[in-house]
């Protein structure tokens, strides 16, 4: 029985160790990835609609209990070597990351010092930000120039004495291309690092990558994830290819061990199926221009798409179009910012996912 004098257990104060976080820390906002919800058709993400090759599925099921038991390999080799002879360079010219965001990371750490200065051009993925921020670093958007179907990459952009500039290519949400000739002269340009970020690049074609010219250019940093084409979003896992005394000084500030021993394996086993790659790339591309034929349809315009997704033109209805395609469980990436408020990105999905959203649009313009 308790008395009116006994104590009330002690209640944490909410706001005790808040106060210790950094002030920049809770000032920004934060990255915001895109909805994850269960039992809809998901062209928000820009993830494979497919599945990955059936040797990944048959590496997955072959995990021993003895690689879980230990610690990865703490350089990835194996996936160094993969990458390697996949893309014509050197397994010194490779790093592999707990995806593309984690080699982004790396490279924030490695480079950026409170104050320093990193560019790129604007809309681009927003992550990029959010890692400066962490750095303290200052961020300078140079607005890409619409021109016709395709943003161009701001004249500019070189002149902002930054220390790391960032290009996404194809761009992110736009999807839009920048050609290697203008990215090779950028890179001349540059009293810094050009960080080309080629998460989209196999839908662009043959001749959209930067890889061939690495060695041409020893401030040039080329990034890649296996989270698009390669159909492992889940797996997280991405590469970093440079000059190899950037990778050597790169894996300072990288975790110990960034990658586990299971992702490793999927890697190894995805870029050694060449074939089924290829095929999820071309079938990536053909439902591409089946999906752009049927949005003509609705008077939607967007730019030409070298990537798996279609930034859509919509107009002020977009988010009332956005909220009843996620009412009819269709979700795909809306923005509330400018300049993206009229816009939403879709996902290439597989035909009979492509085939339901068209059908709901057609019930929302009718």
């Amino acid at each position: 029985m308790t008395t009116g004098n006994a104590q009330q257990p002690h209640q944490p104060v909410p706001s005790a160790g808040l106060r210790h976080l950094r002030p920049d820390v809770k000032a920004m906002t934060g990255y915001t990835p895109g909805e994850q919800v269960r039992d809809c058709v998901k062209l928000n993400t820009n993830e494979c609609p497919w599945p990955p090759s059936p040797n990944v599925l048959a590496a997955l099921r072959a995990a021993a209990a003895e690689s879980l038991r230990l610690y990865p390999e703490p350089r990835s080799r194996a996936v160094c070597q993969a990458a390697a002879a996949a893309y014509g360079v050197s397994a010194d010219q490779v790093l592999i990351g707990n995806g593309s965001d984690d080699c982004l990371t790396i490279v924030y750490r490695a480079f950026l010092r409170p104050g320093d200065r990193i560019a790129c051009p604007w809309p681009t993925y927003g992550l990029y930000d959010t890692l400066a921020t962490l750095q303290g670093a200052e961020v300078v958007h140079v607005d890409y120039v619409p021109q016709g179907t395709t943003w161009k990459l701001p004249a500019t952009l070189a002149k902002q004495a930054a220390k790391l500039v960032i290009v996404a290519n194809p761009n992110n949400p736009s999807a839009t291309l920048v050609p290697v000739a203008e990215l090779r002269q950028l890179a001349s340009e540059l009293d810094g690092v050009l960080v080309v970020d080629e998460a989209y690049v196999e839908f662009a074609g043959d001749g959209a990558s930067l890889l061939p010219h690495l060695d041409r250019h020893p401030n040039l940093i080329v990034l890649r994830t296996f989270s698009k084409s390669y159909s492992l979003a889940g797996a997280r896992l991405g590469m970093l290819f440079a000059h190899p005394e950037i990778v050597a000084q790169l894996m300072k500030v990288k975790d110990s061990y960034n990658v586990n021993s299971i992702s490793q394996a999927l890697g190894v086993a995805a870029l050694n199926d060449k074939g089924y790659h290829r095929d999820l790339v071309r079938r990536t591309i053909s439902e591409r221009a089946r999906l752009e034929a049927a949005l003509t349809a609705f008077g939607w315009t967007w730019p030409d798409s070298a990537a798996n997704f279609l930034l859509c033109e919509v107009g002020p209805r977009a988010e009332q179009i956005y909220l009843a395609l996620k009412s009819a469980g269709i979700l795909v990436r809306w923005w509330a910012t400018e300049p993206l408020r009229t816009k939403l990105r879709i996902t290439v999905g597989r035909p009979e996912w492509n085939d339901r959203l068209l059908s709901a649009l057609r019930e929302l313009h009718a």
